[in-house]
């Protein structure tokens, strides 16, 4: 019985998902089974070897620190089992996220002193997970207040009687915008990495899209068509049906503005969303949610164009969750935009 227990006890030693780390009363590591030495960076055996020289040595940063305070603080107190979560940063690896156990283990008796064993269990994912279900809590809440802020003015500016062009107001929501992207940026780890700026399949990405923009067109076209038949003052009188005159300033920087809008639509707030949500309808959700939040942005025009707006963010939300980047996006939504403006839809 006695020998199947040592056949068995290091064999699953060997093959447990935890990391082992066991040294004697002198710093000698005794046993790091194969787990542990993947996760420490570790490639061959180093059974016998002095603790202090082989790892901290070699470490010329504090990132481990606390990990090997872990071995330590099982020297220094024998008499509690300690238990935390540090990272570590092994040569050539990636940060990770350690829970760990450490420990003194005695003899038969107390006076018999055989050393120190760590168990550690790698938890980044979930440690990423946790941060970023934090940080899109954080990123909805920064949300939240920006367009309420926004609203909160508009009727402000309302009870004033004062009536600011739709211009104007597009202007308070980039201002507003960009503080909101200094904040997400200054709060949380979010990057540009977030978000696909890159494209994979150009194809897959600008054919649809284009064809989308054409068909918008067309429609917006027919539409003004129809309009002019069947309620003539809807139009400002004797506007021409291309009314160039109304172009200003804010079309020269709308490829700017565009690209803001969809970064922080698509990147910052889908993105953020479908973190927070969960369950078999989560991007849908997330599109949604982001769709209503920055078409009531557009109050200032009216609930028409604020339905329409939501629509169109909509669909521009869908093509995101399907191509993964907003470059075709921004193509619909500033020539649509650009469209809607001279045909006199939003003036």
């Amino acid at each position: 019985m006695e020998t199947e227990i040592k056949e068995i006890v290091p064999r699953i030693l060997r093959d447990m998902n935890d990391g082992v780390l066991v040294l004697d009363m002198h710093g000698q590591i005794l046993y790091l089974n194969d787990r542990g030495r993947a996760m420490l960076g570790v490639e061959q055996d180093i059974t016998g070897r002095n603790y202090g020289k082989t790892f901290l040595a070699k470490e010329t940063d504090e990132t481990n620190d606390k990990f090997h305070q872990f071995v330590l603080d099982a020297v220094y107190d024998k008499e509690h089992i300690h238990n935390g979560e540090t990272v570590y940063k092994a040569e050539n690896q990636e940060l990770r996220h350690f829970n760990l156990t450490s420990s003194f283990l005695y003899g038969e008796t107390k006076e018999k002193k055989l050393g120190i064993v760590v168990l550690f269990t790698d938890v980044t994912e979930v440690a990423k997970l946790n941060r970023q279900r934090r940080e899109s809590s954080t990123v909805f809440a920064v949300l939240m207040i920006c367009v309420c802020m926004y609203l909160f003015l508009w009727s402000f500016l309302r009870y004033l009687k004062i009536d600011p062009p739709g211009q104007v107001m597009n202007l308070v929501i980039e201002g507003i915008s960009i503080v909101m992207f200094f904040i997400i940026l200054k709060t949380t780890s979010f990057s540009m990495k977030d978000i696909g700026l890159r494209i994979k399949n150009p194809r897959a990405t600008f054919v649809p899209d284009i064809l989308i923009t054409l068909a918008g067109t067309v429609i917006l076209v027919l539409g003004k068509l129809v309009i002019l038949k069947a309620a003539p003052g809807f139009f400002p009188e004797n506007a021409p049906f291309w009314d160039w005159s109304v172009g200003t300033f804010a079309d020269v920087i709308y490829p700017l503005t565009v690209i803001l809008q969809e970064f922080l639509t698509r990147g910052v707030m889908q993105e953020n969303l479908k973190r927070i949500f969960t369950g078999k309808y989560a991007g849908a959700t997330s599109i949604v949610v982001s769709s209503l939040v920055f078409g009531v942005l557009h109050i200032a025009y009216g609930l028409p164009f604020m339905l329409g707006a939501s629509i169109l963010l909509g669909a521009l939300g869908v093509l995101y969750h399907k191509q993964g980047n907003i470059w075709g996006l921004c193509i619909v939504h500033y020539v649509l935009g650009e469209v809607a403006t001279f045909l006199r839809y939003l003036i």
